[in-house]
């Protein structure tokens, strides 16, 4: 191995990054949130939940509550994409989505969530026909 010089410091690398190394560089800075797209989502509901603002969360707490929402909703589109397979389908229905539901929740949160969609559906439905 080479010695470095006394007047090394300061200069650019003597080996430089390919352009396959720079990919690399970028794609591990921009997966470090992998929950992060349901941040306005949880911030959100936490205003519902508490309107005086009594219940702060802390940056740490968002982003395990990110995490959550991100897992959830993953299994419940990997159930239904391996459902609608199943069927012989290529795209998820409506129908797939709560069969995911059914299968993965249980007692008063799968009501819930089943009555959620349903209000979603029903919301989308009475848009499009608005338009």
């Amino acid at each position: 191995m080479e010695k470095l010089s006394k007047h090394g410091a300061g200069k650019a690398p003597a080996v430089a990054l390919d352009s396959a190394d720079k990919k690399k560089a970028k794609k591990k800075s921009s997966s470090m949130c992998v929950g992060g797209m349901f941040k306005s989502a949880v911030k959100r509901i936490s205003r519902e939940v508490s309107p005086d603002n009594n219940i702060m969360l802390t940056s740490n707490s968002i982003q395990v509550l990110c995490g959550i929402s991100f897992d959830f909703v993953d299994s419940v589109a990997e159930l239904a994409g391996e459902l609608a397979r199943k069927v012989g389908k290529q795209t998820v229905g409506s129908d797939d989505i709560i069969s995911a539901f059914e299968i993965l929740l249980k007692g008063e949160l799968r009501k819930l969530a089943i009555r959620e969609v349903h209000n979603a559906l029903s919301k989308s439905q009475a848009k499009s026909r608005g338009k």
